[in-house]
């Protein structure tokens, strides 16, 4: 399983299309939670305008993304 978290914000439309795409790729077994990006102070310095984010690892993807982008950088 891989663990992912989706860095959100509030009334976030493009986060919600985050999620939908993560959703659609359960033959991956991804396993993701959301934390908004008011969470943690180091989300809110580095992605208070970069929302929806994908957090992997150690790597980052920044929105736009689509499910081959998110296929690729879990791989």
């Amino acid at each position: 399983m891989k663990d992912i978290i989706l860095v959100t914000g509030k009334d976030c439309h493009l986060c919600e299309q985050a999620k939908e795409i993560l959703l659609g790729l359960d033959e991956y077994k991804i396993n993701f939670s959301e934390e908004d990006v008011y969470a943690k102070r180091e989300y809110l310095d580095a992605y208070w305008d970069k929302i929806p984010v994908i957090l992997y690892k150690d790597k980052v993807l920044l929105w736009p993304f689509t499910a081959k982008n998110v296929t690729e950088f879990i791989l």
